[in-house]
């Protein structure tokens, strides 16, 4: 049976890069058909009726019409266009790190159904007020609960090497290993680093909970920036890369404990952004 020429999804623009004069080409994340390239025509013509609605992070629902290198957006609508993601710019920075870790973790014609709905989440989440929601804690959920719907969950119950439970003291945490090692069990090979009580206790709770209980959770600065480094770390061993964004994230976290008076340097925008996206 040959393939509908024209198709509907549901879509979260990850990226996008301008292609030709009028042209763009997008990175969107997909429920059921994993992470497509699309071109949609002719919108940057001011005239164009799919401009304005297809920005980056937007959740969008297109109707698409297959084509022989990318496929052909046709029709587009908003389903949530994030803005207040452009009024903060910590905010910013979470969001086009999370868009970033799906965007290298999935790929195309692949089940992207978690991934999906874990995006969306999180970009709720991080469009919310800043008053109204910590953007370390939903970062740090979405970091673990990505690596649990790509099958790489950190092991945060029981020693990796001899199977038994884990006392909150002595312990050491494996990123290559993928979680936890025993005081009884610790060994250099693995490159472990030894792990607080306190970030142990704050890792499992984000692991076992909806992003709802844990917006506003208060974790003190020494142990948000431990579980930062944890979870950064797990994360690049799974890739095998750094991160673009984290960059961006760094320069925004000095900028607000070092806040800088009128003319000094800007914090800019991530290469994975819209206006400097490349296609892979």
């Amino acid at each position: 049976m040959s393939r509908a020429r024209l198709y509907k999804t549901e879509a979260i623009v990850l990226r996008s890069m301008d292609l030709g004069e009028s042209d763009r080409v997008l990175t969107v994340l997909t429920p059921r058909l994993g992470k497509l390239r699309v071109i949609a025509k002719g919108i940057r013509r001011s005239r164009s009726r799919l401009s304005g609605g297809l920005e980056p992070l937007s959740d969008v629902h297109l109707v698409l019409a297959v084509g022989r290198t990318f496929d052909v957006v046709t029709q587009a609508a908003i389903e949530d266009p994030h803005l207040g993601l452009r009024d903060d710019l910590h905010s910013t920075a979470a969001a086009w790190y999370v868009a970033e870790l799906v965007d290298r973790f999935c790929e195309a014609n692949s089940d992207s159904h978690a991934a999906f709905v874990l995006l969306g989440q999180a970009l709720a989440g991080l469009d919310a007020s800043p008053g109204s929601v910590s953007r370390e804690v939903v970062a740090r959920w979405f970091e673990l609960h990505l690596l649990d719907a790509m099958g790489f969950r950190p092991e945060l119950t029981n020693c990796l090497q001899c199977g038994a439970g884990i006392e909150p003291v002595g312990n050491t945490f494996s990123p290559v290993a993928g979680g936890l090692i025993g005081p009884e069990c610790a060994h250099d090979a693995l490159g472990a680093r030894p792990i607080s009580p306190e970030a142990l206790k704050v890792l499992r709770h984000l692991q076992r909970s909806q992003l709802t209980a844990v917006l506003r959770l208060n974790i003190p600065a020494a142990v948000q920036r431990e579980a930062e480094r944890i979870l950064h770390a797990a994360v690049s061993a799974v890739l095998e890369r750094e991160l673009r964004t984290r960059d961006f994230l760094d320069q925004v976290a000095t900028r607000e404990m070092n806040p800088v008076g009128p003319g000094a340097a800007e914090a800019t925008a991530p290469a994975v952004g819209p206006e400097a996206a490349t296609l892979r």
